[in-house]
């Protein structure tokens, strides 16, 4: 623990009797940035001589699927359709999808509410081919320790959200892969300065993303007088950072950026008729995110062809667009699907971080 905490405060270390993360007053801490403790994160996630274990593979299943119904003006007002996919395995550990990263065009990375880690091979655009491994945490760690539901991309350093337990952890991928163990990076509990009221327990940071100048931005799944948008503090707490006006029932599942721009997932649920989801995009700056000035990039409901799509992930393109990737958690259900939809961004050329 002592190397932990040297970590800038990490895991939410304190003194016995202090108060704990996320309730240290109403001044904010001092926001989180990645480069200064990148180098320990990757020590305790992958110390010296720990071998390299590469993820498994599993049989993988991919059955074309397209939208149905599509009004391109109304419904893909900033994007365009390149395809689809149902995902399925005979692996019992494949499904509960929520976080998604990409690496270019070669592979998806995601994360499972089980606690695994999924990567798809891709070639020509398209799903061909996954491998699993479980995510090595705490040895105690018991289910409701191990849903996980963000995820980001840091040079191969996975960066993980979580439920239940209410935290941040770092996997070094690029020098352990299977073998990585999670190290803590923020242990905020249920307490988020800004919100008026503590997090559910299943109702946490579903989305993750970095933020310009190496800080992350945590997309709470709740609607506190809008949907929250939070950012990490170096003492692992946790502060809201700007609210998208409210927009119905739908609330955050899902956020990805590039250098200059937040693309947030909204999902609802219709019981009896099922999932509407938009994609929307805020300007992102040194300061956050501009919940004023939100665009619509996309807007599906079920009649589309829609499901629990929870995962966004933003890869550039050889032309210097971006491809914009949707996954949805069947929530390992025969009810639901794992759909991957892959679209065509019209109007943002940056490439991602």
């Amino acid at each position: 623990m002592a190397l932990l905490c040297t970590v800038l405060l990490l895991a939410g270390c304190r003194q016995p009797g202090g108060p704990p993360p996320g309730e240290r007053g109403d001044r904010a801490a001092a926001a989180l940035h990645l480069e200064p403790v990148a180098d320990e994160l990757r020590t305790v996630s992958c110390p010296p001589g720990t071998p390299f274990a590469p993820l498994a593979p599993i049989p993988l299943e991919v059955t074309p699927v397209d939208l149905a119904d599509i009004d391109p003006d109304e419904d893909l007002p900033g994007a365009a359709f390149a395809g689809g996919w149902q995902l399925a395995s005979p692996s019992p550990a494949f499904g509960g999808l929520s976080g998604l990263a990409a690496h270019g065009d070669r592979s998806l990375l995601a994360v499972s509410d089980r606690g695994a880690f999924v990567e798809i091979d891709l070639a020509d655009g398209a799903p061909v081919a996954a491998r699993l491994a479980p995510m090595h945490l705490d040895a105690a760690s018991g289910k409701a320790d191990r849903d996980a539901e963000g995820l980001a991309l840091r040079d191969n350093l996975a960066l993980v959200s979580f439920e239940h337990r209410h935290r941040v952890l770092a996997f070094d991928l690029e020098r352990c892969g299977a073998a990585a163990r999670g190290a803590a990076v923020a242990a905020f509990g249920g307490a988020v300065r800004g919100l008026t009221r503590a997090l559910a327990a299943n109702g946490g940071a579903e989305g993750l993303a970095l933020a310009p100048g190496g800080g992350l931005l945590l997309a709470l799944e709740l609607d506190d007088g809008g949907l929250p948008l939070a950012q990490l503090a170096a003492d692992g707490s946790a502060s809201v950072s700007a609210r998208i006006p409210p927009r119905g029932r739908p609330v955050l599942t899902g956020i990805d950026s590039t250098a200059t721009t937040l693309y947030a997932v909204l999902r609802d649920y219709l019981p009896g008729i099922g999932n509407p989801i938009e994609v929307l995009a805020l300007p992102l700056g040194a300061d956050g995110p501009d919940a004023g000035a939100v665009r619509r990039v996309l807007r599906l409901a079920p009649r589309h062809g829609t499901d629990n799509f929870e995962g966004i992930a933003l890869a550039p393109r050889s032309d210097g667009s971006l491809r914009l990737w949707l996954i949805a958690d069947d929530n390992f259900s025969r009810r639901q699907r794992t759909l991957l939809y892959a679209f065509d961004l019209r109007d943002d050329p940056q490439a991602a971080p």
